[in-house]
């Protein structure tokens, strides 16, 4: 329902031009007809929500009244439901109710109502009763029906009213509130990247798309290994690892370009103007556009990231502010006594959060968006690389930022860690590939290579897999060209440099479990793999990755670059064909299933599959010819082709079966810092995952949200070094428990009081987000219990007190 902003905006834009008076948003229009409430006198009916939109000017509810209602109905809109005064009231005469359906409530627009969190209530002073629609409770996110202003597990049907000027202004807003946004990013993750560049790149004169796709790579690349390397010193500089790399990337910049005259710019443009660059890069602008223009309004009124890995990856990168650097406790967030995760992207948020200054858990949503941008336009320069034009490179761009599902999908997982590396891979593919072919060694070259797979190294670990692979198709493919010894120096003189960068990093993992992990799925043959593995490496609907037309039209791409013997498109089949066979070893009997994932690898399908489209898009662009017509409507084609990805890209963004803090979790966690001790410990909604207890709605963010801790640690606690042996037992116990005997067991309760637990805690999504089990956590139990007492209840969050 988050994800609606296109349609408002073209809907908006509309009624402007038409002169029609409102645009209704479809909030919550299941009805349950068992689930409905009536509304009579002295039994007000209400419902809490958060608006979307700005404007907000009217409620439509479902309503159902009998022929001879001669009354009132009066709403009247609060801040929330303990507010006593009214922001706004409407008033609708019962005699307008002649048939089942919605019916406005209208009011003067509220301005500034986007994102804000409203209580509307229906009274009524006499007449006949009338009946209110209702739905099941998790069908709104942000908020639950109130019945004699008590919440109910029920949702009211209803509809919100926005004024389109108001809406357009709010969006006009969020537009420039997004420049400003990705101005920031381009200080932090191009500016380093691209001083690196023109201080280092020695080879062809690339375009400026190359560049800017290069330099993105790079700059994420530095930060990690900044962390790293001032942490082996003892150094951590807090905000000055954004600063310095911004900073000095500009005064690099601004000395490199001493020499640069505004009119040598002017004959530039005008060259470029009259050039066969023109459509192609106008085509690229647009396209980019729209790649981060959906990727950032999609998500504008998240309260959190979403799912549970994003749960980890905002506590990581919590600590790396609250440390001003690497860390090896977890305190006071959870128990945990390593740090052994890679930390790339948590780097690049902790340099945000301190060049910007926002919530860090706003700040990964921000950063994922934009790295989600960026890990299109670095395809730019390989698949420029592969087929040696332009519009293959605007091409995979396109494919993979508009057309494809995935990378935008990465959203609703929260998969920010794989989706950095994969920002930084081509970068280190394409640096690699230019240093293993130049024709004598360049060690400027070869230092960009390094940095670029150091710090992939450093931001995710199955990736840098992905490009070991690389290097192996390489290989394969070089030694029928050149010698052995040849092809061996370089690849062990780059992987020599890689080694320092990484060897600091790959010596700590040893502190945690995580090179045993990847030791122990190497080892494991296909006979001794469990059910579980079996299933959670199985491939799944291969639409999912990527449309049908997209994967018959890779065939094609594929087909034709063999057929014209191009080196570029054997090189990149023969990396991906190799990762699929690494990634299901067991088709040839071998171990190792489990380490890549089939998951992992088909969700980075959009990488060959940009390159290799956009190739083929630029081949047929070649015959059709280089006159500035065929061009100019090529490029008209593809940004009509990206605006029709950019409505289905907001499909992808889905909160409501992926969202684990809700704006109710976040009042409720509000309410907890205020009115509990600090050293509360909450029971939290839990289940199993394979041998890992995850949580499963707003609870599992308490500490970080409300600074308490609770039962469930963030993912990594099965990899990092335990504060006592049998943690992992320990974290298990309690959700072990009251699946087998409840809450009200004899031993359930002695394990709460040796816990030291003193809160239970019900989210809005009432523990079922990627659960579908038995209910762990339920309030109408608790509620019957004389060991538990409710301190608080609102919308669908409860928090009991545990009575010793």
């Amino acid at each position: 329902m988050r994800c609606r902003w296109i349609w408002a905006f073209l809907a908006a834009t509309g009624l402007l031009v038409t002169g029609c008076s409102a645009f209704v948003d479809q909030d919550q229009v299941q009805i349950t007809p068992e689930a409905g409430l009536t509304l009579e006198p002295g039994h007000p009916v209400g419902q809490t929500f958060v608006a979307s939109h700005a404007g907000l000017c009217g409620v439509e509810v479902w309503l159902e009244a009998g022929p001879s209602a001669q009354e009132e109905i009066h709403l009247h809109l609060r801040a929330s439901p303990q507010a006593g005064q009214d922001l706004a009231s409407a008033v609708l005469p019962l005699a307008q109710i002649t048939a089942p359906g919605f019916y406005r409530l209208s009011f003067a627009p509220l301005r500034e109502s986007h994102g804000h969190y409203y209580y509307a209530f229906l009274e009524v002073a006499g007449g006949e009763p009338i009946q209110v629609g209702a739905g099941p409770g998790e069908t709104y996110l942000d908020g639950a029906l109130y019945y004699d202003h008590v919440p109910l597990d029920t949702q009211m049907v209803f509809r919100l009213v926005y004024d389109p000027r108001w809406m357009l202004v709010d969006l006009g807003r969020a537009a420039v509130d997004g420049l400003g946004l990705l101005s920031m990013a381009g200080l932090l993750y191009v500016v380093p990247g691209w001083a690196l560049f023109v201080w280092l790149w020695r080879g062809d004169r690339l375009s400026w798309a190359e560049r800017l796709g290069i330099a993105a790579g790079l700059s994420l690349a530095l930060y990690p290994l900044l962390f790293l390397w001032t942490d082996l010193v003892g150094l951590h500089m807090g905000p000055l690892y954004a600063w310095l790399p911004t900073v000095g990337g500009l005064v690099a910049l601004v000395w490199r370009y001493l020499r640069w005259r505004p009119r040598r710019s002017r004959e530039t443009l005008q060259r470029w103007v009259r050039s066969d660059a023109l459509w192609p890069d106008l085509a690229l602008l647009a396209v980019m556009g729209m790649v981060f223009g959906v990727r950032l309004l999609a998500v504008r009124t998240l309260n959190a990231p979403m799912w549970g890995d994003s749960y980890q990856h905002t506590m990581i990168a919590q600590l790396l502010v609250d440390h001003g650097g690497l860390f090896d406790s977890w305190e006071p967030y959870a128990e945990l006594q390593t740090f052994t995760y890679h930390f790339g992207f948590h780097a690049a948020v902790a340099a945000f959060r301190w060049l910007v200054g926002c919530e860090t858990a706003q700040c990964v949503i921000w950063v994922g968006q934009i790295l989600n941008g960026l890990a299109v336009v670095v395809l730019y320069p390989l698949a420029v690389r592969v087929s040696g034009h332009r519009w293959a490179g605007v091409g995979a761009v396109l494919a993979a930022g508009l057309l494809s599902p995935m990378p935008m999908f990465y959203v609703n997982w929260g998969r920010y860690t794989q989706l950095a590396g994969q920002a930084i891979l081509p970068t280190a593919v394409l640096l690699t590939w230019s240093a293993m072919e130049a024709r004598r060694r360049r060690w400027r070259l070869i230092v960009m290579a390094c940095i670029a797979v150091g710090g992939l190294a450093l931001t995710h670990y199955r990736v840098l897999v992905f490009y070991g692979f690389f290097v192996l198709a390489w290989v394969l493919l070089a030694l029928r060209r050149t010698t052995w010894r040849r092809t061996l120096s370089r690849v062990i003189g780059l992987g020599t440099g890689v080694a320092v960068l990484f060897l600091p990093w790959f010596v700590h993992t040893f502190a945690g479990t995580m090179v045993r992990f990847f030791g122990s799925k190497l080892t494991t043959s296909p006979d001794q793999l469990s059910s579980f593995a079996r299933q959670y490496n199985t491939i799944g609907d291969l639409t999912l990755y990527l449309g049908m037309v997209g994967w018959l039209l890779l065939v094609v791409a594929v087909a034709a670059g063999l057929w014209r013997r191009q080196r570029g498109v054997l090189l990149m089949s023969l990396w991906w064909f190799l990762l699929l066979i690494a990634t299901n070893p067991d088709w040839l009997h071998l171990p190792g299933s489990g380490t890549i994932s089939n998951f992992a690898l088909f969700i980075a399908a959009y990488i060959p599959a940009g390159v290799l489209l956009g190739n083929l898009l630029a081949r047929l662009v070649a015959r059709l010819g280089s006159r500035t017509s065929i061009s100019a409507l090529v490029a008209l084609v593809l940004v009509a082709g990206g605006w029709a990805g950019v409505r289905a890209r907001v499909r992808d963004v889905r909160p409501s079966p992926h969202t684990l803090v809700t704006r109710p979790d976040l009042r409720a966690a509000n309410w907890i810092q205020k009115n509990t001790p600090e050293d509360a410990r909450f029971l939290i909604g839990s289940f199993f995952s394979g041998n890992m207890v995850v949580g499963c709605d707003g609870g599992w963010w308490l500490p970080l949200l409300a600074r308490r801790a609770n039962t469930v640690p963030p993912l990594n606690y099965g990899m990092e070094g335990k504060p006592w042996p049998g943690y992992r037992k320990w974290v298990s116990e309690p959700t072990r428990q009251i699946q087998e005997a409840g809450l009200d067991d004899r031993t359930t309760l002695a394990l709460l009081s040796d816990r030291g637990i003193t809160h239970v805690y019900i989210g809005q999504q009432q523990g079922r987000v990627n659960y579908e089990g038995p209910e762990v956590l339920d309030p109408r139990a608790l509620l019957s219990s004389a060991h538990y007492r409710p301190v608080y209840h609102q919308d669908r969050v409860w928090v009991f007190e545990v009575v010793r």
